[in-house]
C-alpha cells in the first residue's frame, strides 16, 4: 500500500499488469509441466518396438494417451497411415504439418498477454516519471523552492512508478523469452518426431 499510495493512479495499472502477469506465468507453467514432458527420447522406445511389431493400432492408442503436443503430431501421421496405407511420402509429411500448426496454439496461448505486460509496463512508469516530474515542477511554480518537500513530493511519485514498471516488466520479459525458447523447443521436437516417422515409411 506504502508504494500506491506513494505512486500516484498509475501504480494501480501497474499493480493490475503485475496481476496479469503473473497469471500468465503460473497458467504457462502448469500447462508445460502437465502437457509437454514426454519427449522424443522417451517416446522413440515406444514407437520402434510398436512398428517393429505392426501393432500400429497399440502404438496410436498410446500416443494419444500421451499428454504432449509431439505424441499428438506423431498419433496423427500414424493414423492417417493406417487409414489410407498411403505410402506417398508427401501426403504424410503434409499431414504431419498439418498436426504441429494446430499444436501451435495451445503452445502460444496467453504469450500475447505477457508480451504486452513486459513491453507496456515500462511505458506506464515513464509515463508516471514525466507526470511525476509535471508535478514537481508545477508544485515549484506555485509555491516556490523555499520548502524542499514540495519539490521532492513529485520527484518521489515519478520514481516510484519508474521503479513499479521495471519490477513487474524485467520478470515478465525473463518469462516471455524462457516460455518462447520453450516453445520452439517443442516445435523442434514436433519436426524431429515427425521426420523420424515418416523416415520409417520411406524404407
Amino acid at each position: 500500500m506504502y508504494w500506491l499510495t506513494n505512486g500516484g493512479i498509475l501504480m494501480y495499472f501497474i499493480l493490475l499488469m503485475s496481476i496479469i502477469g503473473l497469471a500468465v506465468i503460473i497458467e504457462r507453467f502448469i500447462y508445460f509441466k502437465a502437457n509437454q514432458q514426454i519427449t522424443m527420447v522417451k517416446l522413440r522406445p515406444m514407437l520402434r518396438e510398436a512398428l517393429e511389431k505392426q501393432d500400429i493400432k497399440g502404438a496410436i492408442s498410446t500416443l494419444g494417451n500421451t499428454k504432449s503436443s509431439t505424441a499428438r503430431v506423431l498419433r496423427e501421421i500414424l493414423a492417417f497411415w493406417y487409414q489410407t496405407k498411403t505410402t506417398n511420402i508427401i501426403s504424410l509429411e503434409e499431414k504431419g504439418r498439418e498436426a504441429a500448426l494446430a499444436q501451435i496454439p495451445q503452445l502460444e496461448r496467453n504469450m500475447w498477454i505477457l508480451s504486452i505486460v513486459a513491453h507496456t509496463t515500462p511505458l506506464i512508469g515513464l509515463l508516471g516519471t514525466v507526470t511525476g516530474m509535471i508535478k514537481a515542477f508545477q508544485a515549484v511554480s506555485i509555491y516556490g523552492t523555499g520548502d524542499p518537500s514540495v519539490l521532492a513530493n513529485g520527484i518521489s511519485q515519478a520514481l516510484f512508478t519508474t521503479a513499479g514498471g521495471l519490477i513487474v516488466a524485467i520478470p515478465a520479459l525473463i518469462f516471455y523469452n524462457y516460455f518462447n525458447r520453450k516453445i520452439d523447443e517443442q516445435i523442434n521436437e514436433m519436426e524431429k518426431g515427425s521426420a523420424e516417422l515418416i523416415n520409417y515409411f520411406r524404407k
